[in-house]
Protein backbone atom coordinates (compact mmCIF):
# COMPACT_ATOMS: atom_id res chain seq x y z
CA UNK A 1 0.00 0.00 0.00
CA UNK A 2 2.53 2.45 0.90
CA UNK A 3 2.52 5.90 1.23
CA UNK A 4 -0.88 7.71 2.02
CA UNK A 5 0.03 10.57 0.93
CA UNK A 6 -0.01 11.66 -2.76
CA UNK A 7 3.17 12.91 -4.23
CA UNK A 8 1.79 14.31 -7.60
CA UNK A 9 -0.65 17.37 -6.14
CA UNK A 10 -1.34 20.39 -8.74
CA UNK A 11 -3.28 22.25 -6.85
CA UNK A 12 -3.35 23.50 -2.83
CA UNK A 13 -6.65 22.63 -3.16
CA UNK A 14 -9.60 20.15 -4.65
CA UNK A 15 -12.79 21.64 -3.83
CA UNK A 16 -14.22 24.01 -1.34
CA UNK A 17 -18.05 24.37 0.03
CA UNK A 18 -20.49 25.80 2.51
CA UNK A 19 -22.85 23.04 4.27
CA UNK A 20 -25.91 24.05 6.18
CA UNK A 21 -27.33 21.16 8.44
CA UNK A 22 -30.59 19.45 7.65
CA UNK A 23 -33.21 21.62 9.78
CA UNK A 24 -34.77 19.88 12.77
CA UNK A 25 -32.25 16.40 12.60
CA UNK A 26 -32.06 14.58 15.60
CA UNK A 27 -29.01 12.54 14.94
CA UNK A 28 -29.16 9.18 14.91
CA UNK A 29 -33.00 8.67 15.39
CA UNK A 30 -33.61 7.22 11.57
CA UNK A 31 -30.66 4.66 12.38
CA UNK A 32 -32.39 3.62 15.43
CA UNK A 33 -35.40 3.14 13.83
CA UNK A 34 -34.35 0.64 11.16
CA UNK A 35 -34.91 3.32 8.23
CA UNK A 36 -32.14 4.61 5.79
CA UNK A 37 -30.29 7.63 7.62
CA UNK A 38 -31.19 11.24 6.80
CA UNK A 39 -28.71 13.38 5.26
CA UNK A 40 -26.65 15.64 7.75
CA UNK A 41 -26.50 18.48 5.87
CA UNK A 42 -26.64 19.88 2.16
CA UNK A 43 -24.30 21.88 0.23
CA UNK A 44 -25.38 25.28 -1.04
CA UNK A 45 -22.70 26.42 -2.39
CA UNK A 46 -19.19 25.13 -3.95
CA UNK A 47 -15.89 25.78 -5.84
CA UNK A 48 -14.96 24.53 -8.09
CA UNK A 49 -18.28 23.80 -9.82
CA UNK A 50 -17.07 20.84 -11.89
CA UNK A 51 -16.32 18.85 -9.37
CA UNK A 52 -17.94 15.67 -9.51
CA UNK A 53 -16.59 13.01 -7.04
CA UNK A 54 -20.13 11.55 -5.56
CA UNK A 55 -18.20 9.68 -2.46
CA UNK A 56 -16.77 13.09 -1.39
CA UNK A 57 -20.07 14.78 -1.73
CA UNK A 58 -21.98 12.88 -0.32
CA UNK A 59 -20.09 12.44 2.52
CA UNK A 60 -18.85 16.03 3.21
CA UNK A 61 -22.72 17.06 4.92
CA UNK A 62 -21.90 14.20 7.82
CA UNK A 63 -18.33 15.55 8.29
CA UNK A 64 -19.61 18.89 8.82
CA UNK A 65 -21.76 17.74 11.41
CA UNK A 66 -20.79 14.65 12.31
CA UNK A 67 -23.48 14.74 15.76
CA UNK A 68 -24.67 17.26 17.34
CA UNK A 69 -22.74 20.20 17.46
CA UNK A 70 -22.52 22.77 20.81
CA UNK A 71 -19.69 24.91 20.93
CA UNK A 72 -19.48 28.91 21.89
CA UNK A 73 -16.07 29.70 19.84
CA UNK A 74 -14.53 29.15 16.49
CA UNK A 75 -14.59 25.25 15.75
CA UNK A 76 -11.87 23.80 13.39
CA UNK A 77 -11.10 20.63 12.94
CA UNK A 78 -9.70 18.07 10.16
CA UNK A 79 -11.55 15.19 9.03
CA UNK A 80 -9.59 12.15 5.91
CA UNK A 81 -11.33 10.33 3.21
CA UNK A 82 -9.36 7.30 1.79
CA UNK A 83 -9.16 7.51 -2.53
CA UNK A 84 -9.91 4.19 -3.68
CA UNK A 85 -6.10 3.77 -4.72
CA UNK A 86 -5.48 3.95 -0.96
CA UNK A 87 -4.23 7.76 -0.32
CA UNK A 88 -5.56 10.26 2.15
CA UNK A 89 -7.37 13.44 0.93
CA UNK A 90 -7.59 16.20 3.93
CA UNK A 91 -10.59 17.71 4.74
CA UNK A 92 -10.53 20.77 7.06
CA UNK A 93 -13.83 22.38 8.32
CA UNK A 94 -14.79 25.57 10.40
CA UNK A 95 -17.60 26.55 12.28
CA UNK A 96 -18.05 29.96 13.37
CA UNK A 97 -20.92 30.71 16.30
CA UNK A 98 -22.18 33.85 14.20
CA UNK A 99 -22.99 32.15 11.33
CA UNK A 100 -24.99 28.71 10.84
CA UNK A 101 -22.97 26.71 8.43
CA UNK A 102 -19.84 25.07 8.22
CA UNK A 103 -17.37 25.93 4.98
CA UNK A 104 -15.28 22.53 4.46
CA UNK A 105 -12.27 22.53 2.08
CA UNK A 106 -11.02 19.11 0.43
CA UNK A 107 -6.85 18.63 -0.75
CA UNK A 108 -4.49 16.03 -1.01
CA UNK A 109 -2.11 18.10 1.43
CA UNK A 110 -1.39 17.60 5.06
CA UNK A 111 -0.63 20.88 5.83
CA UNK A 112 -2.93 21.27 9.02
CA UNK A 113 -1.95 24.58 10.26
CA UNK A 114 -1.85 26.14 6.77
CA UNK A 115 -5.21 25.42 5.95
CA UNK A 116 -6.98 25.35 9.03
CA UNK A 117 -5.53 29.11 8.82
CA UNK A 118 -6.63 29.97 5.34
CA UNK A 119 -10.22 28.61 6.48
CA UNK A 120 -10.32 31.59 8.87
CA UNK A 121 -9.46 33.77 6.43
CA UNK A 122 -11.59 32.35 3.87
CA UNK A 123 -14.98 32.62 6.31
CA UNK A 124 -14.19 36.41 7.32
CA UNK A 125 -13.59 37.66 4.02
CA UNK A 126 -16.44 35.91 2.84
CA UNK A 127 -18.25 37.44 5.50
CA UNK A 128 -17.16 41.08 4.85
CA UNK A 129 -16.06 41.39 1.58
CA UNK A 130 -18.27 38.99 -0.72
CA UNK A 131 -17.45 40.20 -3.91
CA UNK A 132 -13.66 39.42 -3.01
CA UNK A 133 -14.42 36.10 -1.53
CA UNK A 134 -14.70 34.52 -5.53
CA UNK A 135 -11.43 36.06 -6.29
CA UNK A 136 -9.23 35.08 -3.87
CA UNK A 137 -10.72 31.22 -3.97
CA UNK A 138 -10.29 31.46 -7.57
CA UNK A 139 -6.55 32.66 -7.47
CA UNK A 140 -5.83 30.43 -4.59
CA UNK A 141 -7.37 27.66 -6.86
CA UNK A 142 -5.42 28.22 -9.67
CA UNK A 143 -1.91 28.31 -8.17
CA UNK A 144 0.64 25.39 -8.28
CA UNK A 145 1.93 23.88 -5.56
CA UNK A 146 5.24 25.31 -4.36
CA UNK A 147 8.68 23.63 -4.35
CA UNK A 148 9.58 21.72 -0.97
CA UNK A 149 10.45 24.36 1.52
CA UNK A 150 9.21 27.21 -0.84
CA UNK A 151 6.16 29.35 -0.83
CA UNK A 152 3.67 31.37 -2.78
CA UNK A 153 1.32 34.46 -1.57
CA UNK A 154 -2.62 35.45 -2.64
CA UNK A 155 -3.92 39.02 -1.89
CA UNK A 156 -6.86 40.08 -1.22
CA UNK A 157 -8.77 43.20 0.18
CA UNK A 158 -7.32 44.91 -2.77
CA UNK A 159 -3.95 43.85 -2.03
CA UNK A 160 -3.58 44.97 1.20
CA UNK A 161 -3.78 41.46 2.73
CA UNK A 162 -1.84 38.12 1.82
CA UNK A 163 -1.60 34.64 2.57
CA UNK A 164 1.34 32.61 2.06
CA UNK A 165 1.09 29.12 1.79
CA UNK A 166 4.67 27.83 2.94
CA UNK A 167 5.20 24.28 1.72
CA UNK A 168 6.96 22.34 4.78
CA UNK A 169 10.85 20.39 4.30
CA UNK A 170 9.84 16.53 3.02
CA UNK A 171 10.14 14.71 5.98
CA UNK A 172 10.07 17.22 8.49
CA UNK A 173 9.47 16.26 12.16
CA UNK A 174 6.20 17.94 13.83
CA UNK A 175 7.87 21.15 15.69
CA UNK A 176 5.82 21.35 19.08
CA UNK A 177 5.53 25.22 18.55
CA UNK A 178 4.50 25.50 15.05
CA UNK A 179 2.35 22.07 14.87
CA UNK A 180 -1.12 22.63 16.39
CA UNK A 181 -1.68 18.88 16.26
CA UNK A 182 1.18 18.24 18.29
CA UNK A 183 0.53 21.36 20.69
CA UNK A 184 -2.98 19.88 21.38
CA UNK A 185 -1.60 16.29 22.32
CA UNK A 186 0.60 17.08 23.92
CA UNK A 187 -1.45 19.67 26.17
CA UNK A 188 -4.48 17.20 26.33
CA UNK A 189 -2.78 13.91 26.87
CA UNK A 190 -0.22 12.28 29.24
CA UNK A 191 3.06 10.85 28.56
CA UNK A 192 1.97 7.64 29.85
CA UNK A 193 -1.07 7.45 27.87
CA UNK A 194 1.13 8.71 25.10
CA UNK A 195 3.47 5.64 25.39
CA UNK A 196 0.48 3.07 25.65
CA UNK A 197 -0.95 4.57 22.46
CA UNK A 198 2.51 4.05 20.67
CA UNK A 199 2.84 0.87 21.75
CA UNK A 200 -0.98 -0.30 20.70
CA UNK A 201 -0.07 1.28 17.39
CA UNK A 202 3.13 -1.38 17.21
CA UNK A 203 0.78 -4.22 17.78
CA UNK A 204 -2.26 -3.04 15.28
CA UNK A 205 -4.68 -2.32 17.65
CA UNK A 206 -8.31 -1.53 16.89
CA UNK A 207 -7.89 2.24 18.56
CA UNK A 208 -10.20 4.52 19.48
CA UNK A 209 -9.48 8.15 20.06
CA UNK A 210 -12.76 10.12 21.96
CA UNK A 211 -13.63 13.74 23.26
CA UNK A 212 -16.63 16.20 22.98
CA UNK A 213 -14.20 18.75 21.18
CA UNK A 214 -13.85 17.95 17.71
CA UNK A 215 -10.75 20.21 17.34
CA UNK A 216 -8.59 18.47 20.08
CA UNK A 217 -10.54 14.96 18.84
CA UNK A 218 -9.04 15.39 15.06
CA UNK A 219 -5.62 16.88 16.37
CA UNK A 220 -4.77 14.33 19.13
CA UNK A 221 -5.27 11.31 16.58
CA UNK A 222 -3.04 12.72 14.06
CA UNK A 223 -0.55 13.90 15.95
CA UNK A 224 -0.58 10.06 17.48
CA UNK A 225 -0.41 9.24 13.62
CA UNK A 226 2.61 11.04 13.06
CA UNK A 227 4.72 9.25 15.50
CA UNK A 228 4.49 6.33 13.64
CA UNK A 229 6.92 7.55 11.47
CA UNK A 230 9.16 6.35 9.51
CA UNK A 231 6.17 3.72 9.16
CA UNK A 232 2.67 4.32 7.78
CA UNK A 233 -0.23 3.32 9.82
CA UNK A 234 -1.57 0.96 7.01
CA UNK A 235 -5.32 0.44 8.01
CA UNK A 236 -8.58 2.53 8.48
CA UNK A 237 -7.99 6.11 9.47
CA UNK A 238 -10.73 7.98 10.40
CA UNK A 239 -9.80 11.26 12.58
CA UNK A 240 -13.32 12.07 12.90
CA UNK A 241 -15.96 9.47 13.05
CA UNK A 242 -19.48 10.80 11.60
CA UNK A 243 -22.53 9.38 13.46
CA UNK A 244 -23.36 7.79 10.05
CA UNK A 245 -20.25 5.85 10.05
CA UNK A 246 -20.21 4.54 13.27
CA UNK A 247 -20.37 0.90 12.09
CA UNK A 248 -17.30 0.87 11.66
CA UNK A 249 -16.30 0.49 15.25
CA UNK A 250 -17.36 -3.00 14.53
CA UNK A 251 -14.69 -3.62 12.01
CA UNK A 252 -12.99 -6.69 12.90
CA UNK A 253 -9.28 -5.41 11.41
CA UNK A 254 -7.11 -2.79 13.05
CA UNK A 255 -8.03 0.83 12.71
CA UNK A 256 -7.25 3.84 14.57
CA UNK A 257 -10.72 6.23 14.19
CA UNK A 258 -11.34 9.36 16.37
CA UNK A 259 -14.67 8.92 17.75
CA UNK A 260 -16.71 12.04 18.83
CA UNK A 261 -18.29 11.42 22.63
CA UNK A 262 -21.76 11.48 21.69
CA UNK A 263 -21.42 8.81 19.34
CA UNK A 264 -19.61 6.76 21.05
CA UNK A 265 -22.31 6.55 23.67
CA UNK A 266 -24.69 5.34 21.57
CA UNK A 267 -22.37 1.98 20.81
CA UNK A 268 -22.50 -1.00 23.21
CA UNK A 269 -19.46 -2.95 24.23
CA UNK A 270 -21.15 -5.96 23.03
CA UNK A 271 -20.45 -3.64 19.44
CA UNK A 272 -17.14 -2.46 20.08
CA UNK A 273 -15.51 -5.76 21.55
CA UNK A 274 -11.95 -5.46 22.18
CA UNK A 275 -10.14 -2.17 21.83
CA UNK A 276 -8.38 0.72 22.64
CA UNK A 277 -10.20 3.88 23.90
CA UNK A 278 -8.29 6.92 25.14
CA UNK A 279 -10.31 9.98 26.35
CA UNK A 280 -8.14 13.05 25.69
CA UNK A 281 -11.06 15.27 27.83
CA UNK A 282 -9.82 13.02 30.92
CA UNK A 283 -6.68 11.35 29.98
CA UNK A 284 -7.67 8.14 30.62
CA UNK A 285 -6.76 5.17 28.61
CA UNK A 286 -8.26 2.02 28.83
CA UNK A 287 -7.11 -1.05 27.24
CA UNK A 288 -7.67 -4.76 27.12
CA UNK A 289 -4.30 -5.52 26.12
CA UNK A 290 -0.95 -4.46 28.17
CA UNK A 291 1.40 -3.55 24.88
CA UNK A 292 3.53 -1.41 26.99
CA UNK A 293 4.88 -4.92 28.77
CA UNK A 294 5.56 -5.89 25.17
CA UNK A 295 7.93 -3.03 24.16
CA UNK A 296 11.63 -3.97 25.32
CA UNK A 297 11.72 -2.36 28.84
CA UNK A 298 15.40 -0.11 28.15
CA UNK A 299 13.19 1.56 25.26
CA UNK A 300 10.02 2.39 27.67
CA UNK A 301 12.23 3.25 30.18
CA UNK A 302 14.50 5.77 28.02
CA UNK A 303 10.81 7.13 26.86
CA UNK A 304 9.46 7.80 30.27
CA UNK A 305 12.75 9.54 30.82
CA UNK A 306 12.60 11.61 28.18
CA UNK A 307 8.90 12.89 27.88
CA UNK A 308 9.35 13.57 31.78
CA UNK A 309 12.17 15.90 31.16
CA UNK A 310 9.92 19.01 29.93
CA UNK A 311 13.41 20.88 29.05
CA UNK A 312 13.99 19.10 26.21
CA UNK A 313 10.64 18.84 24.55
CA UNK A 314 10.95 22.85 22.59
CA UNK A 315 11.28 22.33 18.76
CA UNK A 316 11.36 18.70 17.48
CA UNK A 317 12.28 16.52 20.61
CA UNK A 318 9.22 15.48 21.28
CA UNK A 319 8.84 13.73 18.43
CA UNK A 320 12.20 12.85 17.98
CA UNK A 321 11.86 10.67 21.56
CA UNK A 322 9.21 8.40 19.38
CA UNK A 323 11.27 8.54 16.71
CA UNK A 324 14.59 7.93 18.58
CA UNK A 325 12.30 4.72 19.74
CA UNK A 326 11.61 3.18 16.52
CA UNK A 327 15.60 4.10 14.99
CA UNK A 328 16.65 1.67 17.90
CA UNK A 329 13.80 -0.99 16.45
CA UNK A 330 13.81 -0.84 13.03
CA UNK A 331 16.79 1.65 11.99
CA UNK A 332 19.46 -1.68 11.92
CA UNK A 333 17.27 -2.82 8.88
CA UNK A 334 20.20 -2.25 6.47
CA UNK A 335 22.30 -4.61 8.33
CA UNK A 336 20.05 -7.49 6.42
CA UNK A 337 19.82 -5.95 2.87
CA UNK A 338 21.37 -8.67 0.57
CA UNK A 339 22.74 -7.02 -2.65
CA UNK A 340 22.00 -9.09 -5.99
CA UNK A 341 23.19 -7.98 -9.42
CA UNK A 342 19.65 -6.85 -10.34
CA UNK A 343 18.09 -6.11 -6.89
CA UNK A 344 18.33 -5.63 -3.05
CA UNK A 345 16.34 -8.07 -0.99
CA UNK A 346 15.68 -8.42 2.81
CA UNK A 347 16.85 -11.27 5.03
CA UNK A 348 14.21 -11.56 8.17
CA UNK A 349 16.50 -14.41 9.52
CA UNK A 350 19.00 -12.07 9.56
CA UNK A 351 17.82 -9.47 10.54
CA UNK A 352 16.75 -10.91 13.74
CA UNK A 353 20.15 -12.38 14.17
CA UNK A 354 21.91 -9.15 14.15
CA UNK A 355 19.93 -7.25 16.66
CA UNK A 356 20.79 -7.37 20.38
CA UNK A 357 19.47 -10.26 21.85
CA UNK A 358 16.92 -7.93 24.54
CA UNK A 359 15.13 -6.81 21.25
CA UNK A 360 14.80 -10.28 19.45
CA UNK A 361 11.63 -11.22 20.88
CA UNK A 362 9.73 -7.90 20.30
CA UNK A 363 11.09 -7.69 16.44
CA UNK A 364 9.99 -11.51 16.28
CA UNK A 365 6.77 -10.62 16.59
CA UNK A 366 7.03 -6.81 14.75
CA UNK A 367 8.08 -8.46 11.63
CA UNK A 368 4.69 -9.95 11.46
CA UNK A 369 2.83 -6.57 11.08
CA UNK A 370 1.52 -4.77 7.92
CA UNK A 371 2.94 -1.92 8.94
CA UNK A 372 6.85 -2.98 8.81
CA UNK A 373 6.21 -5.28 5.99
CA UNK A 374 5.49 -1.74 3.90
CA UNK A 375 8.23 -0.07 5.43
CA UNK A 376 10.52 -2.51 4.15
CA UNK A 377 8.79 -2.81 1.07
CA UNK A 378 9.17 0.63 0.75
CA UNK A 379 12.98 1.21 1.67
CA UNK A 380 14.06 -1.55 -0.60
CA UNK A 381 12.26 0.32 -3.61
CA UNK A 382 14.01 3.14 -2.90
CA UNK A 383 17.39 1.61 -2.99
CA UNK A 384 16.45 -0.52 -6.06
CA UNK A 385 15.35 2.51 -8.15
CA UNK A 386 18.98 3.92 -7.54
CA UNK A 387 17.33 7.16 -5.08
CA UNK A 388 19.66 8.20 -2.45
CA UNK A 389 17.61 9.11 0.43
CA UNK A 390 18.67 11.15 3.73
CA UNK A 391 15.31 11.79 5.44
CA UNK A 392 15.34 12.22 9.55
CA UNK A 393 14.72 8.66 10.30
CA UNK A 394 18.00 7.86 8.02
CA UNK A 395 19.73 10.64 9.49
CA UNK A 396 19.01 9.71 13.02
CA UNK A 397 19.78 6.15 12.48
CA UNK A 398 23.45 7.22 11.15
CA UNK A 399 23.88 9.35 14.53
CA UNK A 400 22.58 6.62 16.54
CA UNK A 401 25.24 4.16 15.21
CA UNK A 402 28.01 6.30 15.87
CA UNK A 403 27.01 6.94 19.41
CA UNK A 404 26.88 3.71 20.15
CA UNK A 405 30.07 2.95 18.27
CA UNK A 406 31.91 6.18 20.87
CA UNK A 407 29.92 4.64 23.65
CA UNK A 408 31.77 0.79 22.83
CA UNK A 409 35.30 2.76 21.66
CA UNK A 410 35.00 4.43 25.22
CA UNK A 411 34.07 1.43 27.00
CA UNK A 412 37.16 -0.67 25.60
CA UNK A 413 39.36 2.01 25.98
CA UNK A 414 38.15 2.16 29.90
CA UNK A 415 38.66 -0.86 30.42
CA UNK A 416 42.45 -1.17 28.68
CA UNK A 417 43.03 1.76 30.98
CA UNK A 418 41.97 -0.26 33.76
CA UNK A 419 44.07 -3.21 33.10
CA UNK A 420 47.00 -0.84 32.58
CA UNK A 421 46.39 0.94 35.69
CA UNK A 422 46.01 -2.84 37.94
CA UNK A 423 49.55 -3.92 35.84
CA UNK A 424 50.73 -0.69 37.42
CA UNK A 425 49.77 -0.96 40.79
CA UNK A 426 50.84 -4.67 40.80
CA UNK A 427 54.11 -3.72 39.59
CA UNK A 428 54.35 -1.43 42.67
CA UNK A 429 53.21 -3.89 45.34
CA UNK A 430 56.02 -6.59 43.84
CA UNK A 431 58.84 -3.73 43.62
CA UNK A 432 57.68 -3.01 47.64
CA UNK A 433 57.95 -6.06 48.87
CA UNK A 434 61.45 -7.24 46.49
CA UNK A 435 63.30 -4.12 48.47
Amino acid sequence: MGSRIKTDVKKLFEFWCEVSPTPGLERGTNNRGGGPAAPAGVILESFPEGFRDKEVLTGIPSFAYPCDLSFTEVLKYSFVHTTGDSKWRFGFCIHVPKTKTAMVLITYLPWHDTFLQLLQVLSDLKRSNPSEFRAFLSEAYNQGVPESGGSLKVFYNGGQNQFEFVRPQQFQLPNILKNNNLNMYYSFVKPKEMIEVFAAMLAERRIVFTSRHLDRLSACIQAANAFLYPMVWQHIFIPVLPWEFKDYLGAPMPYLIGVPKPVLEAVSPEELGEVVILNCDNEILESPFDDVHSLPSEIVSQMKKQLNNKQDHQGDGVSKIFLNALVQLIGGYRDAVEYHETSKTFNPKKFIESRPAHLRPFLAKMMELQIFAQFIDDRLKMLNSGLGFSDEFELETVRYAEKKKRGRNYALMKSLKDKLMGKRSLSRVYAKNYY
